[in-house]
Order: C-alpha cells, then sequence, then structure tokens
C-alpha cells in the first residue's frame, strides 16, 4: 500500500514537472521577440546613418532632386498579385496554405474523437483503432500529393522542384507526410497482429516527438503579404502540442505510471492540434 502510493506520488510530480517544463518552453518560443528582432537591413543602415551623419540628415535636398524623385514614384505593387513559387500568386498561395492546415486539422480532430471513444469503450472496438489507421494513412497521403500543388509528384520532375528556391518547405512536407503514413499502415497492418507492447508505444511517442520537433524548424518561404511572426508562433503552438502528444503516448506505455487521467493525455492533446490546425491563419 505504501509503495503504490508513494509511485502515485511520484507520478503526479512527473506530470507537474513536466507541465512547468512545458509552460516555460511555451514562453520562452511565444513570447515577445526582442525590438532588435524586427529591425530590417534598412532599418539599421537607416538608424547607423541618423547616429553618424546626423548633420547631413537635417540638410534639404535640391528642388530638381525632388522634382526627379516625384516623377520617378511608382504605384505601390499589390503582394496578393505578386508572383511566387510555382507561378501562382500570392492569393492563391495563400488560399491554398489555408485549405490545407485546416484539412489536415479536420482529419486529427477526427483522431483524436476516435482515440478518446476508443478509451471510453475500454479498447473493445477494433473497428475504432481501424478507422485510426485510415485516417492517418490518408492524412498522409494528402500532404504527400496536395502539399505542394505545382511541385513534384503532381506538377513537376523531383529535380525541378529541388531546384526552385524555397525548396526547403516543399521537402519538409514530403518528409513529414512520411510520418502519418508510417502511423496509419502500422495501426492497420502489424498492431492487431501483435501482442500489446510498451516499446511500441515508446516508439510511437518517439516518432510523434520527432514530428514535433520538425515543426518547429519547419520553414515558410517569405512572401510579401505574409506575417512571418504570426505564422512561426502558430507553428509554435503546434509543436508544443506535439510534443504533448507524444509525451503521452510514452506515458500511456509505462506501466508503472499509476495516473488514470494519462488516458486522455493523447486524445486531448489531438483535439487541441486539430482545432489549432482549424483555425490557422496567415
Amino acid at each position: 500500500m505504501t509503495n503504490r502510493r508513494s509511485l502515485s506520488i511520484r507520478s503526479k510530480g512527473l506530470w507537474v514537472a513536466v507541465a512547468v517544463s512545458w509552460l516555460g518552453l511555451a514562453w520562452l518560443l511565444l513570447g515577445p521577440a526582442p525590438a532588435f528582432a524586427d529591425a530590417g537591413p534598412h532599418e539599421a543602415h537607416d538608424a547607423h546613418d541618423a547616429a553618424g551623419h546626423g548633420s547631413q540628415a537635417d540638410q534639404a535636398p535640391p528642388a530638381a532632386h525632388d522634382h526627379h524623385a516625384a516623377g520617378a514614384h511608382e504605384e505601390p505593387v499589390d503582394p496578393s498579385k505578386i508572383i511566387v513559387r510555382g507561378g501562382i500568386t500570392r492569393e492563391e498561395e495563400r488560399a491554398y496554405s489555408l485549405f490545407m492546415h485546416r484539412s489536415c486539422g479536420l482529419a486529427v480532430l477526427a483522431l483524436g474523437l476516435l482515440v478518446l471513444a476508443d478509451r471510453l469503450t475500454q479498447r473493445r472496438y477494433p473497428l475504432l483503432r481501424k478507422g485510426m489507421g485510415v485516417i492517418w494513412f490518408l492524412m498522409g497521403l494528402h500532404i504527400l500529393f496536395n502539399a505542394d500543388p505545382t511541385d513534384w509528384p503532381l506538377d513537376a520532375t523531383f529535380m525541378e522542384s529541388y531546384n526552385r528556391p524555397g525548396s526547403g518547405e516543399w521537402l519538409q512536407h514530403k518528409l513529414l507526410s512520411l510520418v502519418p503514413m508510417a502511423v496509419g499502415l502500422y495501426t492497420m497492418l502489424v498492431a492487431p497482429k501483435l501482442k500489446a507492447s510498451p516499446y511500441a508505444g515508446y516508439a510511437m511517442g518517439a516518432v510523434l516527438a520527432v514530428a514535433g520537433v520538425a515543426l518547429l524548424f519547419h520553414e515558410h518561404q517569405h512572401s510579401p503579404g505574409m506575417d512571418m511572426a504570426l505564422i512561426v508562433k502558430q507553428h509554435n503552438v503546434m509543436a508544443l502540442t506535439a510534443l504533448l502528444i507524444a509525451a503521452g503516448w510514452l506515458a500511456d506505455a509505462m506501466e508503472r505510471l499509476a495516473w488514470k487521467p494519462k488516458l486522455y493525455v493523447v486524445p486531448v492533446g489531438l483535439i487541441l492540434l486539430g482545432l489549432e490546425l482549424a483555425v490557422y491563419t496567415e
């Protein structure tokens, strides 16, 4: 009895430590950036000129220069009409990006609800787990084929896509698509034939942790009109949620961790991640 109580206290202490660490990491990633971080090279150059050549800055330019400058002034370009990677406009790129994030969000939300139903029914219905596997696999295919419609494999060769500017984002999409496809195949074809093993949970947690870390470094090619700070913060939130899900999966595999609420960390995390993707914006 004493050992069980001691184990329960240690498990709760572990989860408190995890929660505190998660909140600390969230503050570091999502907190306000230093003021100098937003200063572009032109702003830094202007500041340097103002500091070193203040007297020159106060001098009025000749009238002739004003006349030529006024004549050379161009109409501002609408950022949404600028052509970006793949020959589409920025507005088209934005609309498609929102479609991809939000459609994946609906898939992840459905996954979370299936996992929750599976655990509330004490995993008595294999059909629920097959449904999870199908959703995992189809979501991976969706990302592989549709994340970059003007690139390989739909609209260009692999090397053409690789040599285009901004290929890092495209390549990350393809690599990340392998994670849900692998999880889906394992859930549908391998897991039903194996006895329950904690090592499967450890492997699943490790794979999801790798995906979460990858989201922290996920690139978005900068295009005019994009709020890069907002995009980065949203991906950081998703990455933290993915790491929470990974921690929940590892906790599930630890039979000695006697804490009943641990069963709900994974489904709640998946539901949160689905909602984050569903409201994603740029």
